[in-house]
């Protein structure tokens, strides 16, 4: 610290200056988490096999009891007190780890069966050639090449068929059956026939007893009710005078 901050005033306009001295750049403020060697690179790509750790049995085997127990008999032991002595003295017998149990043993089941020299030449299971009858009756006595699938030499050989039947004549061999329209589909030419009628020019239908009735309600269209010639209603003159009244100025 070359000054005392506290002492120290920054001049007019400018930045308060840094009166402390900056730390080294390996200082790190607060904690710093130990570097895993195993970073995500090396956990994404690179593979590792997997490597059985020994078991206990195989690092210290434990001492062999049924044996020791034999031994101990054989010797004339028979109380407990005497089993911690004789132990300590046979210290060296203990179970045998697998590894000394299959290289004294070859012919354990553990190891990879082996072929009998008569069947060398056999096959067992099914090839991956083999087409069962369903298949074949389906599809074909051979797998359709992906060439021909792919430029879709099937779909082409379809259509060369069909010309060649039309043009052959073997295609017309049966008469056409047009097909039979359902109740719904006449029920729909039906409507649209009479929605698309020309409109004639005929009274519409009306009661007899309502032929002779005039209209009740006057229609106003917006011109001269005298002009236009249309009957003046119930009340006379009154009336479309009492209306023109209450008709809003335009």
């Amino acid at each position: 610290m070359n000054q005392n901050p506290l002492l120290a005033h920054a001049p007019l306009g400018t930045v308060k200056p840094v009166l402390f001295n900056n730390p080294p750049p390996e200082k790190v403020f607060g904690y710093m988490p130990p570097r895993d060697p195993e970073g995500a690179r090396e956990v994404m790509m690179v593979w590792k096999g997997h490597n059985a750790s020994p078991s206990k049995d195989e690092v210290k085997p434990s001492p062999d009891f049924k044996t020791l127990n034999k031994m101990a008999i054989a010797s004339g032991l028979s109380t407990a007190k005497d089993q911690p002595a004789f132990r300590k003295e046979h210290s060296d017998v203990k179970l045998k780890t697998a590894n000394e149990v299959n290289a004294a043993s070859p012919t354990r089941r553990s190891n990879l069966p082996t072929i009998p020299p008569s069947k060398q030449g056999n096959m067992f299971g099914m090839p991956s050639g083999h087409r069962t009858a369903e298949v074949v009756r389906s599809f074909g006595p051979e797998e359709p090449p992906v060439k021909y699938l792919v430029q879709g030499a099937y779909q082409d050989e379809w259509v060369r068929k069909q010309l060649e039947a039309e043009a052959a004549g073997g295609g017309r061999g049966r008469p056409y059956i047009p097909p039979a329209p359902t109740k719904a589909v006449l029920g729909h030419s039906y409507g649209a026939s009479r929605y698309l009628q020309p409109p004639n020019n005929e009274e519409p239908w009306k009661m007899s007893k309502f032929k002779t009735v005039g209209p009740k309600v006057t229609q106003y269209s917006g011109g001269s009710v005298r002009g236009s010639g249309a009957a003046p209603p119930a009340g006379g003159e009154e009336a479309y005078a009492g209306e023109a009244a209450e008709a809003p100025a335009e």
